[in-house]
């Protein structure tokens, strides 16, 4: 029964396009594949399977390991779990013969051929913009999976707003949070600088009629799992492009938002976005 389960995952992930030799960042919900007779280390394998010997798996294993984060514990990344990223990325990162980054906020695990190049030398890399591994995933060509969840977890998207160049990346998520991450290393704990912060991705949806209409993103199931798909440098060009016309778009509108009142804020006060008609600005 497992065997043939897995094989229709398979099967369906290759009639969405997952073929041999990609570079796949995958963001997941392992419920939504409604599988009961295979483990989530079955779902890992068959999507190594799908790439190929050739092909690389990255999965997100964050764990925002900022100072000012309460009880927070060093970033070690042979033993801290991820955060909120579900448990495929957890298979992933304790899989036998996977890699993880160094990132002590925004870490991947990563299996495969360029598995080294997206992990290696990130110890002092905050954020998802230069120097990342979703920069790096970004000039391998990446396609991008979203097993049961929608693009507001796809975390690509804070790579293209870095990539618009508009001017808001050094406002952290949180104030509280601080401006630096403790990590573990060599024995010691130590306050790794940050400067690079993705804000809030609540309206990351936005994107979707965007880039249907383009043609740049495809919808499909994986066993009972709705699906997208898409190819990270296409899509990050798109967005930062239209983001440098409405630099906007991917804001909430939630008044309790932090990080996007204050990034609204500072695009004003560089003269890059007008406030609507009739309202009265930023308190």
């Amino acid at each position: 029964m497992r065997g043939r389960v897995l094989g229709s995952m398979l099967s369906d992930l290759r009639e969405i396009g997952i073929r041999d030799g990609n570079c796949l960042i995958v963001h997941s919900s392992f419920k939504s594949l409604g599988l009961v007779d295979a483990s989530p280390t079955d779902v890992i394998r068959t999507l190594i399977e799908a790439v190929g010997e050739s092909g690389t798996l990255i999965m997100p294993t964050f764990t925002y390991c900022y100072a000012g984060v309460w009880n927070v514990r060093p970033y070690n990344p042979a033993t801290s779990p991820s955060r909120l990223m579900g448990i495929l990325p957890e298979t992933l990162r304790s899989y036998p013969g996977a890699l993880r980054s160094g990132s002590p906020t925004y870490s991947v695990a990563a299996f495969g051929k360029h598995a080294g190049l997206l992990t290696d030398g990130k110890e002092d890399v905050g954020g998802l913009g230069a120097g990342s591994s979703f920069e790096d995933a970004y000039r391998l060509g990446a396609k991008i999976l979203l097993i049961g969840v929608g693009n507001n977890r796809n975390s690509t998207i804070h790579y293209a707003e870095h990539v618009s160049g508009l001017p808001f990346g050094d406002i952290p998520y949180r104030a509280f949070w601080g401006r630096t991450a403790v990590a573990e290393r060599d024995g010691k704990v130590v306050e790794v600088p940050i400067s690079d912060f993705p804000g809030c991705s609540t309206n990351f949806g936005a994107v979707d009629e965007f880039l249907v209409e383009k043609g740049l993103m495809k919808h499909g199931v994986v066993c009972s799992a709705g699906c997208l798909v898409m190819n990270s440098r296409q899509i990050v060009d798109a967005i930062a492009a239209r983001l440098r016309k409405t630099p906007d778009w991917l804001f909430c509108d939630a008044i309790t938002c932090e990080p996007c009142t204050l990034r609204r804020r500072r695009l004003r006060e560089r003269g890059l976005l007008q406030p609507p008609r009739g309202s009265t600005a930023d308190p």
